[in-house]
Parts: structure tokens; C-alpha cells; sequence
């Protein structure tokens, strides 16, 4: 959760421009955020179902600034006019396990601010093994299997596995 809170905080501080705003000041109110989201998400972090609360850990500047976001202004003692200012309109940003996402407008595409892969990968590896070992699973091993070869996107073999 760390991780992706300190980059959910990096999300919004990086709109703030470094002439706007003293570094200490700037740093004091990325700490100031990152401390109010651990606070909030406390409880609603559930890396086995990454979606789960997915909502409550949403912010957002679309009708007004987030509480979240007025909280940490208070917290750091920079005046919330700063943050209207810069930070844009119409924009909501997800802090989930293992990814930082946001869409700008009603109809914009979600995009990535931040991704584990490796950990999205365990959790669906994981997933995939408690679908497949449920008794009644419609998951089917088969005793004569093609491998399966991963690469990196270099071409480079990673793993091997099945196959005669």
C-alpha cells in the first residue's frame, strides 16, 4: 500500500509548479497526503481482490476539491487556494493494489499513473491455482500439454514449462 500511495500523492503534488510553491512546502504536502491516504485506505486495502473499495479510494477534483486532498492541505499548512488553482478539473484518480489510475472528463480513457506487474501477476497466478484445485472447478489440467515458453519482450526465454 506504500507504494501506491506515495505515488497516488505524486500524482497530484506534480501539478503543483515548483514556482508556486516552496519545496519544503511541496514536500511537506506530499508527506501530508501520503499520511491522510494511509489513514483513509486503512481498512480497505484488499490486495486478494484488488477492485473491492475501489470507490472509496477514488479522489477527485470534479465538483470541487476532494476532502482527501483539503485535509492534507490543512495538515501541510498551505492555503487549499493552491490546490485549486493547479490541480485540473474534471479528474479522478484510483489508488488500488498495485496500480495508480485516472481519467480526465465523463469520457476519457483510463490511464496508468503507476503499475506493478509483477504483483498483478502473482495475484492472478494465485487466483488462477485456487480456481483450479476447487473441487467441481471447471478448469481442466490435461496430462498432455503443449509448453507454454515465456519471453521478455526482447525475445529472451524466461521459463519454460510442459510438453514432453
Amino acid at each position: 500500500m506504500q507504494t501506491e500511495v506515495e505515488n497516488a500523492a505524486k500524482f497530484w503534488i506534480n501539478y503543483i509548479p515548483d514556482s508556486s510553491l516552496a519545496s519544503d512546502k511541496k514536500e511537506a504536502l506530499w508527506k501530508a497526503l501520503v499520511e491522510v491516504l494511509l489513514e483513509k485506505y486503512m481498512g480497505h486495502w484488499h490486495i486478494e481482490r484488488t477492485m473491492l473499495g475501489s470507490a472509496y479510494r477514488s479522489i477527485s477534483n470534479w465538483r470541487g476539491l476532494d476532502t482527501v486532498l483539503v485535509k492534507a492541505a490543512h495538515r501541510a499548512r498551505i492555503s487549499v487556494d493552491v490546490l485549486e488553482r493547479w490541480l485540473p478539473r474534471d479528474q479522478i484518480m484510483w489508488c488500488d493494489p498495485y496500480s495508480v489510475t485516472y481519467r480526465v472528463g465523463d469520457h476519457g480513457s483510463v490511464l496508468t499513473f503507476y503499475e506493478d506487474k509483477h504483483g498483478l501477476l502473482e495475484i492472478v497466478k494465485k487466483s488462477v491455482a485456487e480456481k483450479v484445485s476447487r473441487p467441481g472447478s471447471d478448469f481442466v489440467i490435461s496430462a498432455y500439454t503443449t509448453p507454454v515458453v515465456i519471453r521478455s519482450a526482447d525475445g529472451v526465454e524466461i521459463s519454460r514449462r510442459g510438453g514432453s
